[in-house]
């Protein structure tokens, strides 16, 4: 485990202002399978793994932009 990064995890209210989610439009979500899931860490803590939120979020840029691209055309 030496070699390898180890994973940050963050609480929810993070995860809400680095998407601009409210709490139950992230659970909505994550109900839907449309965004990670959280991490147990205790018997009703979680948290999330910063990069999952992160791919997310650039997932949504790169599809907001390739949508821009294609209406210029």
């Amino acid at each position: 485990m030496a070699d390898q990064a180890v994973p940050i995890l963050i609480p929810r209210w993070r995860v809400c202002q680095i998407t601009g989610m409210k709490r139950s439009a992230l659970y909505d979500r994550i109900k839907r399978g449309e965004f990670p899931k959280p991490v147990k860490i205790g018997r009703v803590a979680v948290r999330w793994i910063e990069s999952e939120i992160i791919t997310w979020v650039q997932q949504r840029i790169d599809v907001s932009r390739s949508v821009e691209v294609s209406h210029e055309k």
